[in-house]
């Protein structure tokens, strides 16, 4: 029934769209059919967002993060990528905000990993060439709507670039009472279980290809490297799978994640200490004790 009211919505708009645009019915019965249409548009409108609120709210009162419950409430309206884009875009101007204003702070139990970010050679890049472009469509564009339109795409590219940016620095990775969670900004998020750690091993390693972000890499099953400029610096294996959420959904199941981190020491040393799978003699530094 969820399913079905989630694309009921959408398919009856398409249905008044086409009645009325179509021109297949009087004037009268138009009229008729759209009323109708309309009323049960806003019937199950109001329906879903009592129940869109009502999700919101259970989730905040189970502990879950404002944005996670709000990708939640409005799953009742959208698919979960639809909902996943939706709620990303505010997100993403809220950490920019946050970045720019300087509203974030770093605890004892964050661990910022943006150093190095590729993302910050790209601003700089960016920074140079977007006025280059801003001039060429002035110069080669002659009608000046598509002019205005490609300089409000061109902003808000370098925009959402610089905010993108922000949340590696106001998202670092947490340690937190039920486990690690790790980031990749607003794009990549995923909580390790302690009791699900069976190993942690700092060594740096370069990603195959030299890539940033969550990386694949081919014939490695169950590995996973999360980087930042192309290196990671803490390998991570846990007992059981763990799975990243990504702008389309679940990642493949992960059993050994090579992590980057701007101090891989202390993250590893913060998880040795709390860490109840691991023995007090493997609890040497850079140590991987077997599973």
């Amino acid at each position: 029934m969820e399913r079905f009211l989630k694309w009921l919505l959408p398919a009856l708009i398409v249905v008044e769209i086409v009645l009325v645009r179509g021109g297949v019915l009087t004037l009268g019965q138009a009229v008729a059919i759209v009323v109708a249409i309309e009323g049960g548009i806003a019937l199950i409108a109001a329906r879903q967002a009592i129940v869109a609120v009502r999700r919101f709210r259970a989730g905040r009162s189970a502990g879950v993060d404002p944005w996670t419950a709000a990708e939640d409430a409005l799953t009742v309206f959208f698919p979960r990528v639809m909902a996943r884009f939706l709620v990303m875009e505010p997100r993403v101007w809220a950490c920019l905000i946050r970045w720019v204003t300087r509203r974030y702070r770093h605890g004892p139990d964050d661990f910022p990993y943006h150093s190095g970010s590729i993302l910050g050679i790209f601003i700089v890049v960016i920074l140079f060439t977007t006025p280059v472009e801003i001039l060429l469509f002035e110069l080669l564009i002659p009608w000046t709507w598509l002019r205005w339109v490609f300089l409000i795409l061109a902003i808000y590219a370098l925009v959402w670039v610089f905010g993108l940016y922000a949340s590696l620095v106001v998202l670092p990775h947490r340690l937190e009472s039920d486990g690690l969670r790790v980031r990749y900004g607003v794009l990549y998020e995923t909580v390790i279980p302690r009791d699900r750690i069976i190993g942690i091993e700092e060594e740096q390693r370069k990603v195959p290809g030299g890539r940033e972000g969550l990386i694949f890499p081919d014939g490695e099953t169950g590995v996973a490297y999360l980087s930042i400029g192309g290196r990671t610096h803490l390998r991570i294996e846990v007992a059981e799978p763990v799975q990243f959420l990504t702008l389309t959904g679940p990642s493949r199941p992960i059993d050994v994640l090579n992590l980057a981190a701007n101090h891989a020491d202390r993250l590893s040393a913060a998880l040795r200490e709390r860490l109840p799978t691991l023995s007090r003699d493997d609890r040497g530094p850079g140590a991987l004790p077997a599973a």
